[in-house]
């Protein structure tokens, strides 16, 4: 299967704010951040028309507290990635691509169906702010915007890779991670030197 990027679309910053608001009102929790992250925030180059949302909590205490009202507001829990990644809880918003019934938690004994029952339209990432994990999703969308250059290397590799077939079409991520470390290294020094 192929992975799908599309050119830059006003309507991701529109989609953003829809779930924003959904996300403000699932969780009325004291010092919660909410940032457009990935590829759709720089607005310039193409992406997978996935909306990453970064939700960055006061402190740690309510991560699990989360799930019940994301679940009711309508997201599907990826438990799937909690083990690899227990600083994080990440839940997306799905599209059916088959009669089968969107999942509501994808558990780690759970095939993964993207790209064949399901797509995820939007992936939100809940974890404590400021942390280097928080951190380095901010600095990394914040470096893109501020290189052109680095940016625009990215898109490029993008198409490429967009290019190749895929039997999972999670792995398109992995031919992206050499970029991706070596520029969030980058990033982080730069984000850390300005101060952030």
């Amino acid at each position: 299967m192929k992975i799908r990027l599309e050119p830059p679309n006003l309507a991701w910053t529109e989609a953003f704010e829809r779930h924003r608001a959904c996300l403000l009102e699932a969780l009325p929790i004291p010092g919660l951040s909410i940032d457009h992250i990935g590829s759709t925030s720089l607005a310039d180059i193409s992406a997978k028309p996935i909306i990453d949302i970064l939700v960055g909590l006061a402190d740690l205490s309510p991560l699990d507290a989360v799930i019940d009202p994301l679940l009711a507001a309508g997201y599907t829990y990826v438990e799937a990635f909690t083990g690899a990644m227990p600083y994080r809880r990440f839940f997306v918003s799905l599209r059916a691509l088959s009669a089968k019934p969107l999942p509501c938690v994808i558990g780690p004994a759970d095939s993964l169906a993207f790209g064949r029952d399901y797509d995820s339209i939007a992936n939100i990432h809940v974890m404590e702010r400021g942390t280097d994990h928080w951190r380095r999703h901010i600095a990394f969308r914040d470096y893109l915007r501020a290189h052109v250059e680095v940016r625009l290397a990215y898109e490029s590799l993008k198409l490429k890779i967009a290019e190749m077939d895929f039997e999972d079409p999670l792995d398109y991520n992995s031919f992206k991670e050499s970029f991706i470390r070596e520029h969030q290294g980058k990033a982080m020094a730069w984000f850390l030197q300005r101060g952030q």
